[in-house]
């Protein structure tokens, strides 16, 4: 239809991270109306729940507690699967690990729907699996939008397919909340579910790991490709056996980053997983109505995410400012200010005032949120899946905040002001961190020019660039010298640094 081809893999993205992470949301919307302990009947802004008391209807005797332990399984299998998921991107089709983990995690939910009455044990389990499959999303995503995102483009396409991520809490928590008290207790299982698995087949059958693998992409995209792509090489054993594990682990950006994730975790995992809690017990709101009241903050969320994604990325192109400032900038904007409602938040009585500030910071937010998603691309665009999977090991601070949650959580106003200042100081700290230690520039360690790669004999390595057949010597953006001559002795592909022009034969 004449659609560019990268934008199909945005907006495809986008609705693969709107249905996964509303995963989330639907299973903490429904154990706030299925827990008998949870007094959360209260009228406001719907009637009472038309299921109560039929045979579409559900209470069990668990605890609250219970449910937050639920949340701490799916992010533990989130955390041990995060690393394993950047090395796998790395090797084999991101595509494929991307849509067959979102299509494992939709047949969980339709097997919760049905069995999940019966034991915790089958909530316990699934959220586990969930988990550890959802943990190579992430990773995944960033080795396709690291071959997919041009660099004038790379924040608002970053931004873009990301935003669905914050997107997912207020679809899902509409949804749920509506047809929890409904149509019936499961009926977001089974919806969500469906979803997932269609969702997933569709992406498989349409998605390409890179530009170079397209069978119809068009001149016009190729030449954009050519002159602002990563140039980075598709996934293999022989990018696989190379990553430069001691550059990272030793890489003052690399570190900054993964408090910042470490960080956004925990507060993420707050906002989606605890802040309906929240209005349950510190405000007695029903299902319905706390599905209602947290879906706003996420829109002004999204809005904030393609429009800043947009306006850094004319400037960073413009010189107005560089990739390192406009990386810090955007967080220290947008991270700060939601620390800083998270605060107010814990001093609030009334619950328009609280969804007031959830308004102001998560909207806030969304300026933060592609400065740090892109980040790995940034400093590795040839190692990002890696470099992911291991900042993303900052999960744990979403493990923590839920294990901390179930462990404080009373039904009182006190015990949540004691979580959400926890949360506020520790996502503010690490802002500061980020401002001193951040970087937007690409590392000497993850230039191709710097890794010599060896090519197993039966193994082809392909790299983004020309796709012509004569041989040629450019420069890209990033100042490495590439040849694409196919032709070279022996079979050997030559890559030049600008800096020794010297060449390394692989």
């Amino acid at each position: 239809m004449g659609c560019p081809k990268r934008i199909t893999v945005s907006l495809l993205s986008f609705l693969g991270f709107l249905i996964l992470f509303g995963f989330r949301t639907v299973i903490t919307m429904i154990m706030i109306y299925v827990i008998k302990d949870n007094d959360n009947n209260r009228a406001t802004l719907y009637k009472e729940c038309t299921i109560n008391g039929t045979a579409f209807d559900l209470h069990l005797d668990w605890s609250v507690a219970t449910s937050q332990y639920f949340n701490t399984a799916y992010f533990i299998g989130q955390v041990i699967s995060q690393l394993p998921g950047g090395i796998l991107a790395a090797r084999f089709s991101p595509t494929k690990l991307f849509g067959g983990a979102v299509f494992i995690s939709g047949g969980c939910f339709w097997v919760l729907a049905f069995l999940m009455k019966y034991s915790p044990v089958v909530v316990f389990v699934s959220r586990f699996i969930q988990g550890l499959v959802e943990g190579v999303c992430q990773p995944a995503m960033s080795s396709v939008v690291s071959a997919w995102a041009p660099k004038s483009e790379r924040t608002r396409i970053v931004g873009f397919s990301y935003s669905g991520i914050y997107l997912s809490t207020t679809v899902a928590s509409v949804i749920t909340g509506a047809t929890t008290c409904y149509v019936s207790w499961n009926a977001g299982l089974f919806i969500y579910g469906g979803l997932g698995i269609m969702w997933s087949l569709f992406w498989l059958c349409t998605i390409y790991d890179s530009p170079t693998l397209h069978p119809s992409l068009d001149e016009k995209e190729n030449r954009i490709f050519e002159e602002e792509g990563s140039h980075v090489q598709v996934a293999s054993a022989a990018v696989a056996k190379n990553i430069p594990w001691t550059r990272i682990f030793t890489s003052a950006p690399v570190w900054a980053l993964f408090l910042a994730n470490f960080t956004r975790s925990w507060v993420l995992a707050t906002m989606v997983t605890e802040i309906p809690q929240y209005f349950a017990d510190v405000f007695r709101l029903n299902v319905a109505s706390i599905g209602f009241l947290t879906a706003f903050p996420p829109v002004l969320m999204v809005v904030s995410i393609i429009f800043s994604g947009i306006l850094f990325d004319k400037l960073i192109k413009t010189e107005k400012i560089s990739v390192t400032f406009g990386r810090k900038l955007a967080i220290s904007i947008g991270f700060g200010s939601e620390a800083v409602a998270i605060l107010i938040l814990g001093f609030v009585r009334s619950y328009p005032a609280a969804c007031f500030l959830l308004i102001v910071g998560e909207g806030m937010a969304g300026i933060g949120s592609p400065g740090y998603k892109v980040n790995p691309v940034d400093l590795a665009p040839q190692y990002s899946s890696v470099l992911v999977g291991l900042v993303r090991l900052g999960l744990l601070g979403a493990t923590i905040s839920t294990a901390m949650a179930g462990a404080l959580r009373q039904k009182n106003m006190e015990s949540w002001r004691r979580i959400l200042v926890i949360t506020g100081s520790i996502h503010l700290f690490a802002v500061i961190c980020f401002a001193i230690f951040g970087s937007g520039r690409e590392q000497d360690w993850a230039k191709s020019g710097y890794t010599e790669i060896k090519i197993p004999e039966k193994e082809n390595i392909s790299t983004y660039g020309s796709t012509s057949e004569t041989p040629q010597i450019k420069t890209d953006m990033n100042g490495i010298i590439y040849s694409n001559d196919s032709k070279s002795q022996n079979g050997h592909v030559t890559i030049l640094n600008n800096s020794s022009q010297q060449s390394n034969s692989k």
